[in-house]
């Protein structure tokens, strides 16, 4: 009996309070309670509203969904479309797509509005075609992500059949995301209290949407979803699956992070992840149409390459909900800091060039030059700690402060201090190579065992990946790649410095071994495109360490190698179960069913559009032009050094073919050798500096003679 009060009860809230601003007159209670309770087993019903956000949630603002919370797994989800900043059309089509998609937009858009979602159009026994569906798929047909607009509802009508596999939407834009390839709707009703028993009874799937949260009506529009949520969840067939997500952005705000929670069979706590993600607490919009096939025992077509969403064990629900928040501010943070953190960088690379380049051209020949050159010699290392900074700052809550600029800014200083404390506190400090090596190595160092404890830092950090963005979510990103490659290959070459040719071999392929393990294995940096890049790398510093010369065959040779070994890793982790495998295995289940090309166009379209689009492009010619001057200038300073450090020669050259290779295999392009930069030239210019005073203390000491060439 009570069981039927509460869902009297429910059924009544969801008349009064429905977001869909249905009136009285239009409740047909009795058939959605019996449409719902009737539904075939198993069965999913998601529920969905553009804008919503684990701030949004509390047990004030939205009890029934606060309550859900300790019997549902939750996560973040991002949202990223064929678009930067998602709108609601937009996360329709992508939620029965499987892919990432996106919805046409008119000729001449207003900036930061949204198009609207569009209408349905009646057709014969209950059914709707989504307006203007032709334009939604050729929209995607042009686009480098194999996307086909309702495939979710086509997969399941081909699957289960005409009798079984029908879909059911109501309310704005879930038509979008029930839809089959042919825009068709087997069951719809603008509102969902209108829907019939016979329009559920023989469908697994039903989408429900809502309005687009706004900024101005957020708490009503709130609190009517979550009554929604709450009726829905009441009335829906025992050992269903329930979704509830916020499908979207909303015009006028920034991409953020949103709402995912699912409660049913397999989904009654604990975090959600998926195979696309591999990482809790984060999914991603194109993972629920696998989700729904997976629940239903249905494959999922190769034109879905993500994947289903999974349960982990967990903590208190509570904490989980107030670490969702902080999780959402700091990649909010992080989004809204990034375009101008890469200005100032390339900014502070351009001033420290400068300054180098006039004391370097200029410096002082009298009593002061010692000084001069050794201030300049902290300022390069110090310069050179500045990636590994951003990195370590993340270890401090600098989004939490009112400030966050000056916090971060502060971070970083304080991190970077440290890093160049330790890099000048060794007995290594006497040597040319020494502090500027050991930094090398302690970023180096610092990145490894982030990627042992899961990459908590790169996670939303300036030089790492945002959830927002959804490119990576585990391992090493192409930046923080870069940065490694470029330390590990330059702090070995000081470790080899003064050493014989047999043990520099030895000590290289070691440690290029270990970073190879650290940067391909798929438990950690899962790295495919810089396994591809690092093993030419280090094989051009063994040669060179070795004392032979490199040769075009060689490094072909080389190359050769690196393809051998990237293959061989992703070949054994497509061995793996299918949940479990890295992009590295799922590139080669691509090869096999002919979605590689796709993946490679997609990626090179990506390396060219950075050309145009990043201001990391700035760096390269900053970089030739100073070292032009360094190798060119009268006595030719890097020359010079080379000859007092040679191993410098060889680690410059070694991040050289780094910084190609990345280049071309990476969809990141230019910024490859852009971050290697900001390690490389100030290591460079700290070794060189270095030497000058060296040699500058046993000229006055009359220890040894500069030679002239380097005084002019």
């Amino acid at each position: 009996m009570r069981r039927w009060v509460h869902v009297a009860a429910t059924a009544a809230a969801l008349v009064v309070t429905l977001p869909f601003h249905a009136s009285a007159s239009e409740v047909q209670r009795a058939p959605i309670e019996s449409a719902l309770q009737s539904a075939p087993s198993p069965s999913v019903v998601i529920v969905g509203v553009p804008g919503l956000r684990w701030s949004d949630v509390s047990p004030e603002t939205t009890p029934h969904l606060w309550e859900m919370v300790n019997a549902s797994s939750i996560g973040q989800m991002s949202t990223r479309s064929a678009r930067s900043r998602t709108c609601p059309a937009d996360g329709w089509v992508q939620l029965g797509t499987g892919n990432r998609a996106r919805y046409p937009i008119p000729d001449n858009p207003v900036e930061g509005t949204c198009q609207p979602l569009p209408g349905m159009k009646p057709e014969a026994d209950g059914a709707a075609q989504v307006d203007s569906w032709d334009e939604v798929v050729a929209e995607n047909a042009d686009l480098t992500f194999d996307a086909v607009p309702g495939l979710l509802g086509q997969t399941l009508g081909d699957a289960l059949g005409p009798d079984r596999g029908c879909t059911a939407a109501s309310g704005p834009g879930s038509g979008l995301g029930a839809a089959d390839r042919d825009g068709l709707v087997d069951q719809w009703t603008p509102e969902p209290i209108a829907l019939t028993k016979q329009s559920l009874r023989a469908c697994p799937l039903l989408v429900v949407g809502a309005r687009p949260l706004s900024a101005e009506r957020r708490l009503g529009e709130l609190s009517g979803f979550d009554e929604t949520v709450g009726a829905v969840d009441a009335m829906r067939p025992a050992g269903s699956l329930l979704l509830v997500l916020g499908v979207s952005d909303v015009a006028g705000e920034r991409a953020q992070l949103h709402l995912a929670l699912a409660q049913g069979p397999g989904f009654t706590g604990g975090l959600l992840q998926s195979g696309s993600t591999r990482r809790p607490p984060f999914v991603q919009l194109s993972d629920v149409a696998p989700t729904v096939l997976d629940f239903l025992d249905v494959d999922a077509p190769i034109q879905m390459p993500y994947q289903p969403m999974r349960a982990v064990t967990t903590d208190d629900a509570g904490a989980r909900v107030d670490w969702f928040r902080e999780l959402s501010q700091q990649a909010d943070v992080q989004g809204k800091l990034t375009p101008p953190f890469f200005g100032v960088l390339v900014l502070v690379q351009a001033v420290l060039y400068l300054g180098a380049f006039l004391i370097l051209r200029r410096h002082p020949r009298d009593r002061t030059r010692s000084r001069v050159l050794g201030f300049t010699h902290v300022v390069a290392v110090a310069a050179a700690a500045g990636p590994a900074a951003t990195y370590l700052a993340n270890l401090l809550p600098w989004w939490q402060a009112a400030a966050p600029v000056p916090a971060l800014l502060a971070a970083i200083s304080l991190a970077g201090a440290i890093l160049t404390l330790i890099a000048f506190a060794g007995p290594w400090r006497r040597h040319p190579f020494g502090p500027a090596g050991a930094m090398a190595g302690a970023t180096a160092i610092v990145l490894v065992i982030d990627l042992a404890l899961g990459a908590p830092l790169q996670l939303a950090s300036l030089a790492g990946y945002s959830p927002i963005v959804a490119g990576r979510f585990v391992g090493f990103g192409n930046l923080a790649f870069a940065i490694f490659g470029t330390a590990a290959l330059l702090g070995t070459a000081a470790a080899v410095s003064g050493r014989s040719p047999r043990t520099s071999v030895a000590v290289v392929a070691g440690v290029g071994v270990l970073a190879v393990v650290a940067d391909g294995a798929p438990f950690l940096g899962s790295d495919f495109g810089g396994v591809l890049a690092l093993v030419p790398a280090f094989g051009t510093l063994g040669i060179l360490a070795s004392g032979r010369r490199l040769s075009w065959t060689r490094l072909l040779g080389l190359f050769g190698a690196g393809v051998v070994v990237v293959a061989t890793i992703a070949v054994l982790d497509y061995l793996r179960p299918e949940d479990e495998r890295s992009h590295l295995g799922r590139f080669v289940e691509s090869m096999a069913n002919g979605e590689a090309a796709t993946i490679v166009q997609r990626k090179l379209e990506a390396n060219v559009s950075l050309l145009t689009t990043s201001v990391l492009t700035l760096m390269v010619p900053l970089v030739l032009i100073f070292l032009a001057f360094l190798v060119r200038r009268p006595g030719g300073l890097l020359p010079w050094t080379f000859v007092r450090v040679p191993t410098l020669r060889d680690g410059l050259l070694s991040v050289l073919v780094l910084g190609v290779i990345g280049a071309l295999v990476n969809d990141s392009g230019v910024a490859i050798p852009a971050m290697a930069a900001t390690v490389a030239i100030p290591v460079a210019v700290a070794v060189v500096v270095r030497s000058m005073r060296l040699d500058h203390e046993d000229v006055s000491t009359g220890r040894g003679a500069e030679p002239a060439s380097a005084l002019d």
